[in-house]
């Protein structure tokens, strides 16, 4: 077996692991689930604004202080908490991000400070607000059962998908975004995907049919993130988003297919059979 393609799989599988445990402890009460989602949250949005910074778009250090208040108001306020946090939190950033133009005497184009503007509000959007749909679904009476499954069903698509990929791929998938995909791998996920699906329905007392309908929505959710992500990082011309979990990257690189999934599965929540 090539030693290249296993020699970061202990590290991967160790910090997977750990995260893995921490998640299943913090199941224990709503609230630290809450508090691990938000912890999250706040370095995944770190992560997120130094390569956008780096990359020519100021984002506010910030940031990353206003991603937990965004989960954290969620989980006590719900959508209306969720909602004026995330536009209260992008009003003060740019409010912040005037105030240190004036102040520092910078002279910036108006088309790069909105640019600015934008990219802060991607980053609120892409990574809080949609983590905050976890803090929604934990909050429902059946609302661990629901975490844990979309959880497991994302974990299942990505190791399944990594593992044949890797050591099996040979056929390129979307070669311009993401070089490493291959159908192989692909189809490993859709295999988690379903198997995901089906215990989320056990878990949740749905139907097998909902299940299945899970499994595939979520596969879509997972992939679409994955190919997000990668497409940013092609864009703003980086390997990875942090290097804080060996073997993963950052912690954005860990979440990216769970993002998009949770919005998903809190839609799929609503209209569960």
């Amino acid at each position: 077996m090539d030693s290249s393609k296993t020699r970061t799989l202990g590290p991967r599988f160790a910090v997977g692991l750990s995260l893995g445990g921490v998640f299943l402890l913090s199941l224990l009460h709503p609230f630290a689930f809450t508090s691990f989602a938000a912890i999250s949250a706040a370095i995944a949005t770190f992560e997120l604004a130094r390569v956008l910074r780096l990359a020519g778009w100021h984002v506010p250090a910030g940031a990353a202080l206003a991603a937990p208040t965004i989960v954290y108001a969620t989980y006590f306020y719900g959508t209306l908490g969720q909602w004026f946090s995330l536009l209260g939190s992008l009003g003060l950033l740019v409010l912040w991000r005037l105030v240190s133009l004036l102040i520092v005497g910078k002279q910036q184009s108006p088309k790069q400070t909105l640019r600015d503007f934008g990219a802060t509000g991607f980053s609120l959007v892409y990574v809080p607000l949609l983590l905050s749909y976890a803090a929604l679904l934990i909050n429902r009476e059946d609302g661990t059962a629901w975490v844990l499954g979309i959880v497991l069903a994302v974990v299942m698509i990505d190791s399944f998908g990594y593992l044949v990929g890797r050591f099996f791929g040979k056929t390129k998938l979307i070669p311009s975004i993401s070089p490493k995909k291959t159908w192989e791998g692909f189809l490993a996920s859709a295999l988690g995907a379903l198997l995901g699906g089906i215990i989320l329905g056990q878990l949740t007392a749905t139907s097998l049919g909902f299940g299945l309908l899970f499994g595939i929505s979520i596969l879509v959710s997972s992939v679409l993130g994955d190919l997000s992500e990668s497409l940013i990082k092609r864009d703003l011309n980086v390997k990875d988003m942090g290097d804080v979990l060996p073997g993963h990257g950052g912690f954005m690189d860990r979440i990216d297919s769970l993002l998009p999934s949770v919005f998903v599965a809190y839609l799929l929540a609503q209209v569960a059979f």
